[in-house]
């Protein structure tokens, strides 16, 4: 270890010395003579010992002394490739270890003869390979060999209990995998427990901290000296030494000194052909680099999966310092309300993440940098006014159809990370979702019925006159409160049958068949369920025509109709968005008399299939958000059961939106007070649970919740707010269970007029 005080005769005992431990420190002390002349004795003898021990390129020396109580001094030596300062560093975070004294060098000892060894080292391959090859001697694949020497003073990070022996022994499995050609599990291993580390820290993650960093190229001969003054953080070494091989500088010696809270690093730097970095270009970029990992780092245990975000923020920063111009955005990024969004997204979602960098990025990237862009909510107006409508006649479909596909990622990028953020509740996150929904059902359909009329001319009605249509929403877009990763709900109706007036004639019906898979296939998906068109809800669902004509539309809804018992709480839920509004106001009267008929629900149906969908919707063993017993589909169709048996008499009832529903339910008298607050509660736990889900999948069909204590539960529990885990699970098994409870207290007939009992409260 390298110290400050008295300077120490470095030569170990020549008495006890081999003469391989003398070249080695020779050779040492040739590298590095201002480290040499303060190196205490043992650490000099230590030096050497591991130098000339080492012998194949993946054996690995580690010396440790001390113990808890007082702190170890860790000596680590293995052959030095790229990453190797970060492995080692990452797997002290992660075992628990403080790192309060550091010193790393590389060294360069001339190449040795290739030995023989009988010890043999399985090659990567099929899992139970029996090929296998002789371990390679250092120095027979690189002339000369390159060893990293560590010297670390460490102390138990307070609440853990590190295990040295396992540490070494980790080390060792690690190093093995790196020179086998598995550096990514090695990598992946110690991120993973890095995240759990840092998720248990109790370190402050405020987003504004001092950070001093400079550079200096006269300071030292053969290298440029990096120095960085600020609060400690766990794991900067781990993650800034990854960063610089993005940015092709190699790290010769390291020194790490901790006082308290604040940490001093020094790097000294060279470039991979050796030499200097004198570039004032070059040196820009470091300095950016390093101010962005240690801000971001010291962000990462408040979010709710930091291995996730390290993952993510590492390949951020490889293709950011791969780009030209990277600087400007390393500027932007430096900002601490867009690094706190920053991390928040990559520690949440996955897919959002994903979805940002490899399809969106250049579009996506400036939103993320304009913090201010994010606390705004643009209005229905102001998205059309930057939608393709507006682009003008004489721009290409295609191009149109991109700009379309544009401004939906953009949007909806936008309100997710609004949502991710805390910047939005689940209503106004709801409302912000349907309303751009609304915008892209008329662009898209606009696109559809272009094409359409290319092929066939206009659609026209029997009597020669246009015939009119109308689109109506259903679901959580129907009552506007749409979520992460919703579908699109729809029906189309249009006015009556007849025949286009092209050159190529067809019947109405088809001309809206290819408008409307003209405007399915405008509305690009990337993810199952994210923002996809459901249509099969309408009439004789997937066997149905996309579109039905108000004739056909009033038949099936009618008292002679083919209509089923849950497409009836289905159309609760049905609102216009687009179209003529005449014929709006038709389909919305058919809904009703069919809604609020006086024909009473059968709810023993309505329970058989309630009863079908829990059992074949659900793996076994599995308990999903949505559709096992207590999910949020017994709130939902309970509270439209109630709406129909009481809508009839009062229209006060006929609300698309559930949460409204409960409400008017409450002011009717229907439901008491603590019954609606009990209800409304649990919905929007549910709801928040299902967001949740989806975020941190990015699926809208795997609802199912994991198992209390695995990592993805205690992820969960951490992007819904809730500590400790336990918690979670509690308040997941209490709504699920006043949620099941509803269906006791569902209205027969008439003979239930009010529901009071608010058993299972959460």
């Amino acid at each position: 270890m390298v110290h400050r005080s008295e300077q120490i005769q470095t030569e170990p005992d020549a008495l006890r010395a081999t003469e391989g431990e003398r070249e080695a420190l020779h050779v040492f002390q040739s590298e590095w003579p201002d480290v040499s002349a303060s190196l205490e004795s043992e650490d000099g003898a230590l030096i050497a010992r591991m130098l000339s021990d080492l012998e194949y390129v993946d054996d690995v020396r580690v010396h440790v002394s001390g113990d808890a109580k007082s702190g170890w001094r860790v000596g680590v030596c293995l052959a030095d490739r790229v990453g190797t300062l970060s492995l080692v560093s990452g797997l002290c975070t992660s075992a628990g270890l403080d790192i309060v004294r550091a010193d790393t060098f590389s060294v360069v000892m001339d190449a040795q003869a290739a030995r023989p060894s009988p010890n043999r080292l399985q090659t990567r391959g099929q899992r139970g390979s029996s090929r296998a090859r002789l371990r390679q001697p250092l120095g027979a694949r690189q002339s000369p060999r390159e060893c990293a020497i560590m010297l670390f003073d460490l102390v138990a990070r307070a609440g853990s209990q590190p295990d040295l022996q396992a540490f070494e022994a980790e080390l060792r499995l690690l190093t093995k995998q790196v020179w086998s050609g598995r550096r990514e599990d090695a990598r992946s291993f110690v991120i993973d427990r890095f995240a759990d580390a840092l998720r248990d820290s109790e370190q402050n993650a405020e987003a504004h901290m001092p950070v001093s960093i400079s550079t200096e190229t006269t300071a030292h001969e053969s290298h440029t000296l990096l120095t960085i003054n600020s609060i400690d953080t766990p794991g900067f070494l781990f993650a800034f030494s990854n960063a610089l091989s993005s940015l092709r500088v190699n790290v010769a010696r390291s020194m790490v000194r901790t006082e308290g809270r604040h940490v001093r690093d020094v790097f000294w730097l060279a470039q991979p052909s050796g030499g200097k970095i004198e570039s004032e270009s070059q040196l820009r970029q470091v300095r950016a680099a390093a101010a962005l990992i240690k801000r971001f780092i010291h962000l990462l245990p408040s979010t709710p999966d930091p291995g996730q975000a390290l993952r993510q923020f590492n390949s951020l920063t490889s293709q950011i310092l791969g780009r030209p111009g990277w600087a400007a955005d390393l500027r932007g990024l430096e900002s601490p309300g867009v690094l706190e969004t920053l991390a928040e997204m990559m520690g949440a979602s996955r897919f959002l993440w994903e979805d940002f960098l490899k399809v969106q990025r250049e579009n996506l990237f400036p939103l993320l940098l304009d913090a201010g862009a994010l606390d705004y909510c643009p209005s229905k107006s102001e998205i059309r006014a930057v939608a393709p409508s507006g682009m003008g006649d004489g721009k290409p479909y295609g191009e149109r159809v991109r700009a379309l596909n544009e401004l939906k990622d953009r949007e909806m990028f936008r309100a997710d990370l609004r949502y991710i953020t805390g910047r939005s509740d689940l209503r106004s996150f709801g409302a912000e979702l349907t309303t751009l929904a609304e915008v892209l059902v008329e662009e898209a359909f606009a696109l559809g019925m272009e094409s359409a009329r290319e092929r066939f001319g206009a659609a026209r009605r029997a009597d020669g006159a246009e015939c009119g249509w109308a689109i109506f929403a259903l679901g959580k877009f129907g009552g506007r409160d749409m979520g992460f990763g919703s579908d699109i709900e729809l029906l189309f109706v249009y006015e009556s049958e007849g025949e286009t007036d092209g050159r190529q004639r067809a019947q109405t019906s088809t001309w809206f068949e290819v408008a409307i898979r003209e405007f399915l296939r405008a509305l690009e998906t990337r993810q199952q369920g994210i923002f996809e068109v459901d249509m099969r809800l309408r009439p004789y669902g997937s066997n149905g025509p996309l579109a039905s004509s108000l004739a056909a539309f009033e038949h099936y809804y009618g008292a002679n109709g083919d209509a089923r018992q849950f497409e009836r709480l289905a159309l609760v839920r049905a609102r216009a968005v687009a179209g003529d509004e005449r014929i709006a106001a038709r389909v919305m009267r058919v809904q009703e008399s069919f809604v609020y008929s006086a024909a009473p629900l059968d709810l023993g149906n309505i329970r058989h299939l309630r009863g079908r969908q829990a059992d074949e919707l659900v793996g076994r063993g599995a308990l999903n958000a949505k559709l096992s017993a207590g999910g949020l589909v017994d709130i939902e169709y309970c509270i439209q059961a109630w709406q129909i048996a009481r809508g009839r008499d009062d229209p006060s009832l006929r609300l698309a939106n559930t949460l409204d529903a409960v409400d008017a339910l409450r002011r009717a008298g229907h439901l008491s007070e603590d019954v609606a607050a009990g209800i409304s509660e649990s919905y929007v736990f549910l709801r928040e649970l299902i967001d949740a889900l989806r975020v941190v999948r990015g699926s809208a069909k795997d609802l199912d919740i994991p198992p209390a204590g695995s990592r993805e539960f205690r992820y969960l529990a951490h992007r819904m707010g809730v500590s400790p885990p336990s918690r979670l699970q509690e308040s997941i098994s209490a709504h699920m269970e006043r949620s099941r409870r509803v269906w006791d207290r569902l209205p027969a007939g008439r003979g239930v007029t009010r529901m009071d009992d608010d058993s299972g409260r959460g």
